[in-house]
Order: structure tokens, then sequence, then C-alpha cells
């Protein structure tokens, strides 16, 4: 169920090890308790036959032993033995092959020069044994091999190794070793050799042996920072159970000291899994020296961070989605950012499992929610919590201890007009100022008509109706039980105006293009309220009087992806382009009298939207605002993703904003050089103080069976390199 990094030596090893004896298991796989017949099949008992083919078979009624030379092969489904010479006692079922024995299995091999089994008892015996367990590529030698029950195992002088062909870089050689399959195994005398050279050495240790996930040590992550000194992370995975594990980090900062991570992983089903961490620093080494030269706020001495995503599907279809985020200071994250369990790596974690992300390191209120869902056809309800951990030096953000929303979607109430709504219900909760209950209803009526087939237009009226009480009252304009009533007018007016254009070369991409054009004109209206009774929590709802208008446009391209299961064409449909400008009148501001050293703006900004994707490989996405009256963009955000069938890709974005007076530059680099060779690159860059906030390089180098990983980044004041080592099959990336 889950995908753990793969176990170092031994205790991978001694895994995928074992396997060297499931061949052995020949009474399964190759006879059954009937005899056999001549040179053909033998019905026997058993649901499927033996064929057994040799240039010489003969039968031996007084002994029932059955003899086969030269050129043997017995066969049964997709399992072949080949030797040069066999017997098969049928009184004992003890099975003898000698002379260039080989054994095939759903692509594994076994070769060696005698094998022995008896079929009763499942053992057997096999001498300088050979096996290629085609899975995980791995490639086992023993000199003698023993199967000494049904699921335990030993063997005297043996090899593994993950790389193909006679002199490989790197295997493990142990001079005896006994394994329990789904149990432990203990091994005498083994080390890992590098080119025929010992490298590592143990002489004795106990180790788990499962087929499937097993605990055991990870690779380490060894590594270098200006600021922390030498580094080294050396993780434990647990397998707790088939749907539950763990990870233990040991991460050593020569000049921090020693801090100590735990993650927690479940997975009951598709809609049930989740992940809590938890890493604690008992005391910062460098906290002083830090909170002297300015970089951090203030001394610490102990340092954690708790993070949890979970999603949990609870009885009558109901859903629990909870997120927290814990810090025990406001520069944990920005110190601690890219240790091998920071907030760079566990960004990623979170995105690919939840599709729900952490929040930058710079953020200094920080969320940690529990939300359940319901939905009831037309009817959903969500409920739970939001509470802020605050971080500055604030105790003012409001907290939803807790809260409730039942809302239902659009129904028809009567021919064409339509009836939804929405209502809720909040507790504000913070440490000071004012704090209480919300509850609001929002029910809304619309009619939606359309005038022939050119203008579509719906009209809709709201009205919200607002309960508030408060408590810790510190205002005596506040009252401590009020209500508020808003209603809102909103009209929507809109067209689409369409040309399809045929392409003459048809097998060259799209066959047509549609050009969609929909100018759309949004009139918005809420009248004036006196809401200076109101609590600091319950937020206003400002008058509106305001045009806006929308003119966009998309290409959608037509292609002919193949044929059908009947001959039919089949087709593909792709919005590859899509331009969005929208801008709005606010009628009020424009009426309102000003004196002669002011001036209306009746206009906002100017907004922009561009999406570009013409295909899987190529998208570009921008967005501005520019202001009619300074002349100046507002913000501005341009990326560019590019990327090809070989896992290449570039990315580039420019970003800007108040005015252009903040300007970044980020590029991100993958490149696969060679089969072997592949580099990245990732800059995030200040135009307007022209100095790198970020900037990391890794180079990797992978051959057959083994790889080295290096990575250098320079982030603020920190400068860090680290490298792991991956063995295929041991220990990979």
């Amino acid at each position: 169920m889950f995908e753990p990094r793969e176990l170092i030596m031994p205790n991978r090893f001694w895994t995928f090890g074992v396997f060297i004896f499931s061949a052995m298991i020949l009474g399964s796989a190759l006879f059954s308790q009937a005899a056999v017949k001549g040179s053909a099949t033998d019905a026997g008992t058993a649901k499927e036959p033996y064929n057994i083919e040799a240039l010489e078979l003969s039968y031996d009624q007084d002994t029932e032993i059955y003899t086969a030379i030269g050129e043997v092969i017995i066969k049964k489904g997709g399992r072949v033995l080949k030797c040069d010479y066999a017997q098969v006692d049928h009184k004992t079922m003890i099975a003898k092959a000698r002379g260039h024995v080989e054994f095939t299995a759903d692509g594994d091999e076994l070769r060696g020069e005698e094998l022995t089994v008896d079929l009763k008892k499942q053992t057997g015996e096999v001498t300088k044994g050979r096996l290629f367990l085609k899975k995980n590529n791995f490639h086992v030698t023993g000199e003698q091999i023993w199967k000494t029950g049904e699921s335990s195992y030993r063997v005297l002088n043996g090899t593994i190794t993950s790389c193909d062909g006679e002199k490989v870089p790197w295997e493990i050689k142990a001079r005896e070793f006994i394994v329990t399959v789904e149990g432990y195994g203990q091994v005498w005398h083994s080390s890992f050799r590098v080119k025929d050279i010992p490298v590592l050495y143990a002489p004795y240790m106990i180790f788990p042996a499962k087929t499937k996930r097993q605990s055991g040590l990870l690779m380490p992550e060894p590594g270098y920072s200006s600021r922390d000194g030498i580094t080294f992370n050396l993780p434990f995975y647990w397998a707790i159970s088939d749907n539950t594990d763990a990870t233990f980090n040991e991460y050593f900062m020569s000049r921090r000291g020693m801090m100590q991570g735990a993650e927690f992983r479940y997975a009951l089903s598709p809609y049930s899994k989740g992940t809590l961490m938890l890493d604690y620093l008992f005391k910062d080494g460098l906290s002083d020296e830090e909170y002297k030269k300015g970089n951090i706020s203030k001394p610490y001495t102990e340092r954690y961070w708790f993070r949890s995503k979970i999603n949990q599907r609870l009885p009558w279809n109901m859903d629990l989605k909870m997120d927290l985020d814990w810090v025990s200071d406001r520069d944990y994250l920005k110190e601690f950012r890219s240790i091998p369990n920071g907030l760079d790596r566990n960004r990623k974690t979170f995105l690919s499992n939840f599709s729900r992300d952490l929040e930058d390191e710079t953020q200094l209120v920080r969320r940690n929610a529990a939300v359940f869902t319901k939905n009831f056809g037309t009817y959903s309800f969500s409920g739970g919590f939001t509470f802020y951990q605050e971080l500055g030096d604030t105790t003012t953000t409001l907290n939803q201890l807790p809260y409730a929303t039942f809302d239902a979607t659009k129904q028809a109430l009567w021919k064409d007009l339509y009836l939804q709504w929405s209502s809720s219900y909040y507790h504000y909760w913070r440490e000071s100022s004012d704090r209480g209950h919300v509850v609001e209803l929002t029910p809304t009526l619309s009619y939606p008509t359309k005038f022939g087939n050119y203008l579509k237009l719906e009209g809709s009226m709201s009205m919200t109706e607002t309960l508030y009480q408060v408590d810790n009252k510190l205002s005596s304009s506040v009252k401590s039980f009020g209500n508020r009533f808003v209603p809102n007018l909103r009209l929507d007016m809109s067209t689409d105006i369409q040309k399809i254009f045929q392409f003459s070369d048809e097998s060259s991409g799209f066959q047509k293009m549609k050009h969609n054009i929909r100018p759309q004109v949004i009139y918005n209206y809420t009248p004036e309220i006196d809401q200076g009774s109101l609590p600091s929590f319950v937020s206003a709802l400002s008058k509106t009087n305001t045009v806006t208008y929308y003119l966009i446009n998309t290409f959608t391209g037509k292609s002919l992806r193949g044929k059908g299961k009947q001959g039919e064409d089949l087709f593909s449909y792709l919005d590859f382009v899509q331009i969005k400008f929208y801008q709005t009148y606010d009628i009020n501001e424009a009426k309102k009298e000003v004196s002669a050293s002011e001036s209306k703006r009746p206009f906002s900004s100017i907004y922009g939207q561009l999406e570009f994707s013409p295909s899987s490989y190529l998208a570009l996405r921008s967005s501005a605002g520019w202001s009619p009256y300074n002349g100046l963009m507002d913000y501005q955000s341009h990326n560019l993703t590019l990327s090809d069938k070989k896992g290449n890709s570039a990315y580039v974005e420019y970003l800007s904003s108040s005015g252009e007076q903040v300007r970044q530059l980020n590029t991100n680099l993958n490149w696969n050089i060679s089969s072997l060779w592949s580099a990245s690159f990732l800059n995030r860059y200040s135009l307007d103080q022209k100095k790198n906030y970020e900037t990391t390089v890794g180079l990797t180098y992978t051959q057959q069976c083994w790889g080295i990983k290096i990575y250098y980044s320079d982030i603020a004041d920190d400068k860090r390199i680290y490298f792991t080592f991956s063995l295929k099959g041991l220990g990979e990336f």
C-alpha cells in the first residue's frame, strides 16, 4: 500500500534473497503425487499434467523410479526444468537432477550443478546454485543452499547483487545465513563489496525477512551546511501493518545538535488516509549565535514542528479533512526549510498525497482546521473548526470554534423561477478583543431567460439576514444582541458569438477550430445599510452599485483521436487558448461629491488573463492588472512551462506587484543529459534587490544498478551540500 524508499543492506538484501529458495519448491512446480508416464504426459491426480521430454526415458516398476537422460525438459504451465539427468522416486517423492540444471518460472531463473528435492517435506538442496529474480533484477549465488522447512532456508557462502554481467560494481557476500520467510533471519560474517573489495563488515546480525514491506534502515543522507555544520540523517522505517507504517529520523547537525523526527502514515481506503509528522530539537546549540547576528528574533532552546493532514471517511458517508500545523517559533520554518524532513520536501509530499499544501515559511499565522462534509443530493453540510497559531505579537486573529454551514443548490421553484440558499453558524473566538456567535441565512431567487439565440439574461435577488451575540464586549456602541438585513440585486447578461474554421490538412493536428467570443455584463446593487453597531467579528457588507464587463475569447480544437469499436471516428476537444479581460465601473464613486483637490476614480484596473496550452508539453499562463489612472501595472504574473517525452522540463516565472516595485524571476530546469546523467536547477531572483533568494543545483548519475545524487543549495544565509547513494533494490532515491 505504501511505497517508502527501499531499505539498505542488510534488510532489503535478505528480504529478496529468500526468493532464491522459492524455486526449490518443485513439488508444486514440477511433480504431483501421480506417477510419470512415457515421454509425453501424466494425467495423474493433479489438475494439470506434467510434460517430460528426454532422449531416453525409463520407469522401473520394482523401485518406482523414473529416469530421464539427455536434454531433459520437464514442463508444467509456465514452469520449465532443464537438465542432463533426472530421477524421480514415486515412492519417497524425492526428485534429483544434475548436469546444467536450469529452472525457469515467470521470468525467474535458477541454475545449478545438482538439485535434490523432497516433495513431501518440501525440503531440498542445490549445489552451486545461481538465481535470477526478474522483478527486482536480483542475481543470487550460493555454494550450498538448503530448504530446511516449508518457509525456512539456509545458505552457505552466498552473494547477491542487482547488477548485470560477470564483473559487477557491487555485491553483498555472507559466509552463512538462515532465513524464515515472513519472519526473521540471522547472518554470519557478511560484507558489502565494491569491485570485489570489501567496504563494510558485520560479524553477526538479526534482520527481518518479509517479502513485502519490511522494517529497517533507509539510505542515509550525509551533507554539509555553512550554518549548521556537518549534517547526517539516518532514517529508520517501521512496517507496522499492511496499512500503517512509520519513519523515524535521526538528524545530526554538528553545530546545533541532534533533531529527532517521526512520521506516521496510514491508508485504510482511498477515502481514509493520513500522515502525521513531528520533529524535535531538544536544545539548539546555535540559537544564541544566530540571535546575536540578528538572523532570528530571539534565542531558543527547544525547537519543534508538528504537521498533519488526514482524510477520513466516517459513518453515513460523511468525510473529515484535517490539517494541523503547529510550530515552536516564528523562525523554525525559515531556518530548517531545506533539511531532509523540512518544509520543501513536506510540501511535495502533502500535495502529492492530499492535494493540499502547507503555508509558506513567512506566514506567521498557522492554520489548524478540521472540516466535516456531507452531501444530501441537492443539499450539502459542512462544519468543524479553524484555529490559528499566532507566531507574531498579535492575539486578535479570529478562530472559528466551531462553525457549520448548510446550503442548497439551485432548484426549480416554479417554472423558470429558481431558489437556492446558504446558511451558516460561526462561533468566533480570540484571546483579546470582542468575540461571539453569528448566524446568517441568505436565500436567492433567480430567473434565467433567453431572447432567441442571442442574449442570455439572468436576474437574481438575495436577502442576507445576520443575527449575532457578542461576548467580551469592548465598546458601548456595540449591541450585545443584534441583527442586520441586507438585500442584493444582480443582473447577468451575456451572449456567445461563434465561428468554426475548417483546416485543409486534417492529418496534422486539429481538424477544426471553434472561436467563441462571450461579451458579458454584470450589474450588482446593494443599498447602504447602517452597520455602525456591528461587532468587529461580523464583516460589513458595503453598499454596491457597480457594472462589470467581461470579454472572454476561447479557442477550442477538434482532433481525430482514432477509431471506435464499431469503426466510428473518435474525436477529442481541447480549449487551448482562453483570453479574458474584465473591468468594474463604480456608479457610487462616479456620483460622489469631491473637493477640488480630490478626483473620482470610478473605473477599476483593467484585468487580463491568458491561458495557452496547445499540448501537454507547453503551457503559458499570464495575468495582469493595469490602472487607467496612473498608467502602471498593479501586478503581473507570467509563467511558461516546457517539457518533452524524455522527461526534460523548463519553467520560467515573472512576478511583480505594488506597481512593479517588487519584481521577482523564478526559473526551474530538469535536464536528462543522457541515459546516465541528469541535472536540475532552481533559482529565485529579486530583480529589485539584484540578489538571489534561493539557488539549488542538483546532479544525478545513475548506472544500471547504482546511482548517486548531489545537491548544492544557497538559501538566505545558509549554503548546504548533501548527497545520497542508491543501490538498485536495496536503497533507491
